[in-house]
């Protein structure tokens, strides 16, 4: 007989794979079982359907069960946003507001230098940490995930799965924002070529541990959130561009980054605002790569099976390569 345990599943749906694989039974014996269709079973254990209550009794039947005795337990405690997003948040708040009062006693740093740093704090607190957190709680709340990135409404997922890694991403998101905000503190200690230069390594560190996090908390979760083995092979393929991607992006800040502390380039000048017509041109390959690659993968994965880059892969990739150059060298 079957039995609950403490990780037994609370769906119905869910409940009814269980008994039915510890039962023994195959899905068409157990829809000849309840005199239904074996789609309609496998539609029940994929929470796509409910069977009726007369029909809920016959399952338990077949499972030597009474209709309470299935039943019980069955509904899942709801998956809600925990509170620790919301304390990092008001604790990087604290830090940036903490730097707005420190910043006028750092007399080793110019006003100018103090209101950069003050600025990258309140990108890293307010434009990713805090919109981020609102993004994911009101997707977490209301169980739509159409304003998520990557989300395809054609795809089927498995709602408390997302939501776990939406809660996983924001917590990442939390910490990582207040530990950077928080050393960004201690550049107001430091000379200020010494600053300029912790800053900018912090900040090279912040969006590459981001988006590293991101895609791999993503990649690890496919076979959890994802319903349909098709679906869950075309978003494995599809991370081969998408890993691509992350890491010219990472490899052309870097080189951007070092480009302006060698030729000793200042911000908000004109040789600086120069580098901005490279960087759009080396946006505009990579995104194009990108994009054309994550359509082929689901064209390749429905055809053949399998996935591999093409030819335009390959161009954008030399593409990159030589703006990339371009850069360096203007």
């Amino acid at each position: 007989m079957a039995q609950l345990t403490t990780d037994t599943p609370g769906s119905i749906g869910e409940r009814i794979k269980l008994y039915r694989e510890q039962s023994h039974f195959t899905q068409a014996e157990l829809a000849e079982k309840i005199s239904v269709t074996r789609q309609a079973v496998s539609n029940w254990e994929r929470d796509k359907a409910l069977p009726d209550i007369y029909t809920m009794q016959k399952i338990a039947e077949a499972f030597g069960k009474t209709l309470d005795e299935f039943m019980e337990g069955a509904k899942k405690p709801e998956i809600t946003m925990p509170k620790t997003p919301g304390y990092l948040l008001l604790a990087t708040c604290g830090a940036v507001l903490f730097q707005v009062i420190a910043g006028g006693a750092a007399g080793s740093l110019t006003g100018e230098m103090v209101g950069e740093l003050i600025i990258l704090d309140l990108v890293i607190g307010v434009f990713i940490q805090l919109f981020l957190h609102l993004y994911f709680s009101n997707a977490v709340k209301s169980g739509s995930f159409s304003i998520i990135a990557g989300y395809d409404s054609h795809v089927e997922y498995r709602v408390d799965e997302v939501k776990k890694v939406l809660i996983q991403i924001d917590c990442h998101v939390g910490c990582i924002s207040f530990g950077t905000v928080f050393l960004m503190g201690t550049c107001l200690l430091l000379e200020e070529s010494v600053s300029e230069i912790v800053a900018i390594s912090l900040i090279f560190a912040y969006c590459l541990d981001l988006a590293v996090a991101l895609l791999l908390i993503n990649y690890r979760s496919i076979e959890k959130t994802l319903v349909m083995e098709l679906d869950q092979k075309v978003a494995k393929a599809g991370y081969i561009s998408l890993f691509w991607f992350m890491g010219w992006c990472m490899l052309f800040l870097a080189l951007t980054f070092l480009r302006f502390e060698l030729s000793h380039i200042q911000n908000n000048t004109p040789q600086a605002l120069g580098f901005m017509g490279w960087m759009f041109l080396f946006l505009a390959v990579t995104l194009t790569g990108l994009f054309y690659e994550q359509r082929r993968v689901k064209i390749e994965i429905g055809k053949k099976g399998s996935y591999r880059p093409g030819t335009c892969f390959w161009v954008c990739t030399a593409l990159s390569a030589a703006v990339t150059a371009g850069m360096l060298l203007a």
